[in-house]
């Protein structure tokens, strides 16, 4: 167990990294979902928001932008069809493994294929330590026996 706490807090570390290098002009959101954390994938990079083309992701690419999202974990990943092409961001499956910042990872490309993720919603803490809400330090708890 003390292993797998370890792995879990260096995965998460390294989502923490990735976010600290992201250039504050460059950023990722997913929208028009039941919440934040849940919808289609949009991407800004160069100062232009477009949505995030489903470019053969599974279940592995989008736990990573889970957790560049502080979202918890993945729950589905799937492509949706539009009407029309435009103009979106291809992020291949392997450059969103390699731990790299998304936006890092986002090639110019045109179609009608958007990414719609939806993840847990809940962030790693609560899952490595499986609560619900943050936990909080009461005078109870700090007084000795």
């Amino acid at each position: 167990m003390d292993h797998l706490l370890v792995l879990l807090l260096l995965l998460w570390s390294s989502g923490l990294q990735a976010e600290e290098n992201n250039n504050s002009t460059e950023s990722v959101k997913l929208v028009g979902g039941d919440s934040r954390c849940a919808g289609a994938m949009e991407l800004k990079r160069q100062g232009d928001w477009r949505p995030v083309r489903n470019y053969y992701w599974t279940l592995k690419e989008a736990a990573v932008a889970c957790r560049q999202l502080d979202c918890g974990s993945a729950v589905s990943v799937e492509e949706r069809e539009e009407s029309s092409s435009r103009y979106v961001w291809r992020i291949s499956s392997d450059c969103a493994q390699s731990g790299s910042a998304l936006w890092e990872c986002a090639i110019p490309d045109y179609s009608n294929s958007i990414l719609n993720l939806n993840c847990s919603g809940r962030p790693i803490s609560d899952i490595i330590y499986g609560t619900h809400a943050p936990a909080r330090i009461t005078a109870d708890c700090l007084q000795q026996p």
